[in-house]
């Protein structure tokens, strides 16, 4: 006679579940990691660009400064911006220019 084999049905087991989750887990907080270091890299880049531009801003700010104080201080400095860049000629004199 043949024996009769009993089915044996085993829960889903705990410990399967538990290191599914816990690889979940591991993996989100990974890729959570490197979100935040990315983007930690990426607004230390922008800063970097920023300061970088308002130097140069601060630079071009204090150039334009110490030429108003230069105008304002002096009518031979104010007569030659006026004579040079813009072209005045005081009353009576004559332009010659040579082609």
């Amino acid at each position: 006679m043949l024996k009769s084999r009993e089915i044996i049905i085993k829960p889903y087991s705990k410990k399967k579940r538990k290191k599914k989750l816990r690889r979940f887990l591991l993996l989100f907080l990974s890729l959570l990691v490197i979100v935040t270091v990315s983007f930690y890299f990426f607004l230390n880049w922008l800063i970097k660009r920023e300061s970088e531009e308002l130097e140069k801003i601060r630079m071009k700010n204090q150039q334009l400064k110490s030429e108003i104080k230069k105008y304002e201080s002096s009518d031979k400095a104010y007569e030659e911006l006026l004579r040079v860049k813009l072209g005045y000629i005081r009353d009576g004199e004559k332009i010659i220019i040579y082609k």
